[in-house]
């Protein structure tokens, strides 16, 4: 519902999302876990607005900070959702 049109209409929007907890982790010989470093952590959401426009939304934090935060691409979403007011004038005819 983010991107409605004058005329009451939505423009289709679809897309495709991922999250990476990236980490480099040693386990045992019987496969227990030793340890995990953080190496870092992404959020993507690859979309599609109506026919003509795309792009990529991406969260990403760099190193062992990554360890600090526990997003999902639920959050990449959220930012396209909240880019809507100021997208809508390249997304509509005469905008």
């Amino acid at each position: 519902s983010a991107f409605l049109l004058s005329d009451g209409t939505y423009l289709a929007v679809g897309g495709k999302t991922g999250t990476g907890d990236n980490r480099h982790n040693i386990y045992s010989l019987g496969g227990h876990l030793i340890s995990s470093k953080a190496i870092n952590r992404t959020a993507v959401f690859v979309f599609f607005i109506g026919d003509r426009f795309y792009g990529v939304v991406t969260a990403y934090v760099a190193g062992q900070d990554s360890d600090d935060y526990n997003f999902t691409s639920g959050l990449a979403v959220q930012v396209l959702k909240a880019a809507a007011p100021q997208l809508m004038p390249l997304l509509t005819p005469g905008g």
